[in-house]
């Protein structure tokens, strides 16, 4: 039997059906060889009988090799199942007994690599996409890692430049207590404090009788005092009770020798630079007055 017949006119317009197919078809219908291989019973499978002789005779007729697993391994491409485990029967719903012209519908299935290949691409794909994105969220997180470490930076220069402050307010407070503490212990100093307020008490007075005396003329207007009819220290001492700076320089010089007397006033005080102004001052003497 020619296993190589030719294609009719009639199926030259549609896709024929491939070598192995068409090969595989005629070796099944050469009834010489159905004791080795043929239709089965119901000519919807076909039956390989005697495997070794089958590879030894029909197989070089029609392909290149003598391999009955290679020929099993196409036949599963092709999409043909074993349906009997005791015998090497194999079927196709398209692999039919009179027709071969249903061969054109049986279709290579793709190979694992083939498959491989496209899933390999596909995660590639999606791997590079995943990539892309971590590269970005990266760049995001060097960003803002710059951004917190320069932040970390100002805040410990900051915390730094408060406990500097922090240490020469201590010093001070520390200068202006133990000054305190001492000057206070002396008679003449809480002395010279009483006679201070004392006198700018008196001064205030004075300032009172020279507004309500001087300050309105005959028709109603008021007069500014001019300070050189009053005295220059009118406008020096109204203004609190004491200065306390003046005082504690006072003080000061009384331990170097001098006298009350003596004692040239410093109009800057010792206190320039000290934490306290001289209101807090003035509470914190009177407070051991």
């Amino acid at each position: 039997m020619d296993y190589n017949l030719p294609i009719p006119l009639e199926g030259l317009k549609e896709t024929p059906p491939t070598a192995f197919l068409t090969k595989t078809y005629n070796i099944v219908e050469d009834s010489s060889t159905n004791n080795i291989v043929s239709w089965s019973r119901d000519n919807n499978s076909f039956i390989v009988w005697e495997p070794e002789t089958f590879a030894l005779i029909c197989l070089p007729r029609c392909f290149k090799h003598n391999n009955f697993s290679s020929f099993v391994r196409q036949l599963n491409t092709y999409g043909f199942k074993k349906i009997d485990t005791e015998r090497w029967e194999f079927a196709n719903e398209y692999f039919l007994k009179g027709e071969r012209h249903l061969l054109k519908n049986i279709k290579r299935r793709k190979t694992s690599s083939q498959t491989q290949t496209q899933s390999l691409g596909g995660n590639r794909f999606r791997l590079e996409g995943e990539i892309h994105e971590l590269r970005r969220d990266r760049v995001a997180l060097e960003v803002e890692l710059v951004r917190l470490r320069r932040k970390q930076e100002s805040v410990k220069t900051y915390l730094h430049l408060m406990e500097e402050k922090l240490k020469v307010t201590e010093v001070k407070q520390d200068i202006m207590m133990n000054f305190l503490l001492k000057k206070i212990k002396k008679p003449s100093f809480l002395q010279s404090l009483r006679k201070r307020k004392l006198q700018g008490i008196k001064n205030r007075e004075q300032k009172q009788e020279v507004i309500s005396s001087h300050g309105v003329e005959d028709n109603g207007k008021f007069v500014k005092a001019e300070p050189e009819e009053y005295g220059d220290d009118i406008g020096d001492q109204c203004g609190g009770v004491f200065d306390y700076g003046d005082e504690l320089h006072i003080a000061s010089m009384e331990d170097q020798g001098q006298g009350e007397d003596e004692i040239e006033m410093d109009s800057e005080g010792i206190w320039k630079g000290f934490v306290l102004n001289e209101e807090e001052m003035c509470d914190l003497v009177e407070h051991f007055i």
